[in-house]
């Protein structure tokens, strides 16, 4: 897969240096300050948290119009694409969540048992079809557009300057791995893993860079970023289902971040790796 990129390597190196460590030295100053308050149990955090999820797209869009001179169009902003993408990306959690319940299950880590009053709580008075409304909408509007903010910095800008460098194989996994360790003072604080913090890190270093994977290709095979911001907004929207559904007391043994749910989303990397290696084998 080739890139036309007006710059030189240099500067698409430097340009891929600068981005990470902004990106970093923001968001862990943000991470800084939620920790100084309280941790997770701040007030504010839900406003930090999407303030966090435009930090890729501000710094990658500054870098792109001041550094590279280039188009911010340049690392694919575009809605027209195949449709069977956006349907790709939008039932991906649900295929993700249903691996994963069948190894839950397989391996005897807990019982599957919805608790139906996490997902339409009744206390609230509100119709269900409010509710089954809520949940269909959401990976469109606001997760996809929040999932934006990640999508145009990680697989736009990012993903497209290291296709320059290295392979697609190695392109997909070094993002994957930076995007998680973007995420690692939140996870060290207790998010998605409040039992095993530390542990959780790598946990989900493994576990984004699987599902980042996924959002490479959709950028890689569609060439639009939208579709894999769409991926990420459905991802966001149902992989909680997997904690109301797969019960277990060992947050390791669970869905989705923990051990089953890992190897669901490997499977499914594997299965588009091998997609994208069909299709591009001389860049693969």
């Amino acid at each position: 897969m080739t890139l036309n990129f007006l710059n030189s390597k240099e500067t698409c190196s430097k340009g891929i240096i600068y981005f990470v460590i902004i990106t970093f030295c923001i968001t862990y100053l943000m991470d800084a300050f939620i920790f100084l308050n309280g941790g997770l149990k701040y007030n504010n955090i839900f406003v930090f948290l999407i303030t966090m999820m435009f930090v890729p797209l501000i710094v990658s869009t500054l870098l792109t119009k001041f550094y590279l001179k280039r188009p911010l169009t340049s690392f694919g902003i575009k809605i027209g694409t195949s449709l069977k993408y956006y349907l790709v990306a939008y039932f991906y959690p649900f295929l993700a969540l249903g691996l994963g319940f069948l190894l839950f299950a397989l391996m005897g880590f807990g019982k599957l048992s919805p608790n139906l009053d996490l997902i339409f709580p009744s206390q609230y008075g509100i119709p269900i079809y409010i509710y089954l409304t809520t949940y269909i909408l959401a990976p469109v509007f606001p997760n996809s557009i929040f999932a934006f903010g990640e999508e145009y910095g990680w697989r736009g800008y990012l993903q497209d300057l290291l296709l320059e460098k290295f392979s697609i194989s190695k392109t997909l996994i070094i993002v994957g791995i930076i995007w998680g360790l973007w995420h690692a003072p939140l996870i060290a604080m207790g998010y998605n893993y409040n039992q095993y913090p530390l542990p959780g890190v790598f946990l989900f270093v493994l576990w984004t860079t699987f599902v980042g994977i996924f959002f490479g290709w959709l950028k890689i095979r569609s060439k639009s970023v939208m579709t894999a911001a769409l991926g990420h907004g459905a991802v966001n929207a149902y992989i909680g289902f997997g904690i109301i559904f797969a019960q277990t007391n060992n947050q390791l043994l669970g869905v989705p971040f923990g051990l089953p749910g890992l190897i669901a989303f490997l499977i499914l990397a594997i299965i588009f790796f091998l997609d994208l290696k069909r299709n591009y084998p001389k860049n693969f």
